[in-house]
């Protein structure tokens, strides 16, 4: 049996081990060992046991998998060979980012707020002002005037709290005459945009007109 690859923390080590499973020993006051128990200080752990699958934390027989662990203060990280990372052991400050202050003794998967919130609208290159916030991720804005024919509507989302921006450009708008449409370059159409469950490619968008609602499932819209 071997090992890939080892770090040290406060007062515990862990590694990966030959088979791909990860490893831990030393102090487990804060349960930063992995084996679902929160033993202190009195406990001394010179043989390295092994983290447990997330998946099943009570079953002793399963471990862990991941490509990469790094120890902290009173805390473990491992970078999962699923992709994802775990995290265990004290979490006081929140240091875990699983969306608690509760210590876990078992590794918790690293959450990542990836909600889309849209941030602008504009058809073609000019920008809709004032955008009116609905329930969830959907917004409302007034279609400015402009020229009968198809506009491209470009919407500016963010990616939770990442400060990442994104634009989606492949919404489409049409100005019909203001003999078909009455003001519908003047005093706007209103439009309700909102964001899909994971991507913009998810868009929705709906015309309000008088008093009738008509849900859209196509990239142009009339």
């Amino acid at each position: 049996f071997t090992y890939v690859q080892i770090s040290g923390g406060a007062d515990h080590s862990l590694a990966v081990g030959s088979d791909d499973k990860v490893w831990a020993w030393g102090c487990n006051w804060y349960g930063q060992l992995g084996n679902n128990t929160i033993s202190g200080y009195s406990d001394v752990n010179p043989v390295p046991v092994r983290v447990r699958d997330p998946a099943n934390p009570t079953d002793k027989s399963k471990g862990l998998k991941a490509t990469q662990v790094s120890g902290g203060w009173h805390l473990s990280l491992a970078l999962g060979s699923d992709g994802n990372a775990w995290a265990w052991g004290a979490n006081d400050s929140g240091q875990l980012g699983d969306g608690t202050g509760n210590t876990k003794s078992a590794p918790v998967p690293v959450v990542f707020n990836l909600q889309l919130v849209i941030t602008g609208v504009r058809f073609d290159q000019t920008a809709v002002s004032g955008l009116t916030r609905g329930d969830g991720n959907s917004v409302s804005v007034l279609t400015p005037a402009h020229q009968p024919g198809t506009v491209t509507v470009s919407v500016d989302y963010m990616m939770g709290g990442t400060g990442i921006t994104l634009t989606d450009t492949s919404l489409r708008y049409t100005y019909l005459p203001a003999g078909v449409l009455p003001k519908a370059g003047g005093e706007g159409i209103l439009l309700a945009l909102g964001t899909g469950m994971t991507g913009m490619g998810g868009v929705l968008a709906s015309r309000r007109h008088r008093r009738e609602t008509h849900r859209l499932l196509y990239a142009s819209h009339e």
